[in-house]
């Protein structure tokens, strides 16, 4: 949690209220409570944290204990102030130079490794917007790819938006604090983690598991979002058309099909999203998905070829079922 956030410090508060919380530590200035029969942590943390890079080790290095994924409460902010429920991986595909700070945190051309939680808490999330009467007021949806900070284990962002009118909303907070319940198993005697747990799958298991890599489109994706709500599949990183830039050859004669592939960001950001989503489901079945209708055709037809030399698999909502 982030405490200058009221979005943030709200799902916290829903969250601690549900009891099953012991304090164990101050970490750099921030309080810290470890649940009573799960292995998970809330960190208070004081300061904003879009710019506060390695927040899993230093956590770590406080606490003793290993870190092994991250989720931030956040708030979300839209221009439009329409309310929603959000969630997102992050990092910062698409920018350069590669290597830098970028202006919202993360590195340039980096990416964080995506959660395997996101499409199981992204469906619950869905549930619980019906359950506590926030649809159709709220909007549900996905984000792509965004924003920092860096850290090295697997991390998504969860959200109350999309104004500082909805960001204290005790409803939103609730919702979200019935997915990390649920998500955590926080409220089961079995041990058992149940929602997006990947670590949990044998390994047979994994080899049968259909992952989403969303390729195109706006920064909601909701035709990725529609495979997510449609489907079991898992979903590592969303890559909007905004991460994809792309430079058509000025030869007159240039063929989209046999000649040399067009230049620009967009094949680093398909390259290093592939690589971190693989990290996170490793003996899976990672699929592209496209938003075919956001590409011009010379543009589909590059995103197809690279995509066949990374030995990517490209599918429709059918083949993540």
């Amino acid at each position: 949690m982030s405490e200058p956030d009221i979005a943030s410090t709200i799902q916290g508060d829903a969250l601690l209220a549900r009891g099953g919380w012991t304090e164990v530590a101050t970490i750099e200035e921030g309080r810290s409570w470890a649940h009573e029969s799960k292995p998970v942590h809330l960190w208070w943390y004081p300061g904003r944290v879009l710019m506060q890079d390695n927040l899993e080790i230093r956590y770590s290095e406080g606490s003793g204990v290993s870190v092994k994924e991250v989720i931030f409460l956040s708030r979300h902010f839209a221009a439009s102030g329409i309310p929603s429920l959000t969630l997102h991986v992050i990092g910062v595909p698409g920018e350069s130079p590669v290597g830098e700070t970028a202006e919202f945190g993360g590195i340039k051309g980096e990416v964080v490794p995506p959660n395997p939680r996101f499409a199981a808490w992204y469906r619950r999330m869905h549930q619980a917007g019906i359950e506590h009467g926030l649809i159709p007021e709220f909007d549900m949806t996905i984000e792509t790819t965004h924003h920092g900070p860096s850290l090295s284990v697997p991390t998504m962002f969860i959200e109350i938006g999309s104004s500082e009118t909805h960001w204290d909303r005790r409803d939103a907070a609730e919702a979200w604090a019935d997915v990390i319940s649920d998500g955590f198993g926080l409220d089961c005697d079995d041990g058992n983690i149940i929602l997006g747990d990947w670590g949990n799958l044998s390994d047979d298991e994994k080899y049968n598991q259909k992952v989403m890599l969303g390729i195109g489109g706006g920064h909601y994706a909701p035709r990725h979002t529609d495979v997510i709500r449609k489907t079991n599949c898992w979903a590592g990183h969303q890559l909007a058309s905004y991460a994809l830039e792309m430079i058509r050859p000025e030869a007159e004669d240039w063929d989209p099909i046999t000649g040399v592939l067009p230049t620009g960001q967009w094949q680093h950001s398909i390259k290093v999203a592939l690589e971190s989503t693989k990290q996170s489901f490793s003996g899976g079945q990672v699929i592209a998905h496209l938003d075919r209708k956001s590409f011009k055709g010379w543009q589909r037809q590059a995103v197809k070829r690279y995509c066949e030399e990374l030995d990517l698999p490209i599918g429709r909502t059918k083949d993540f079922e």
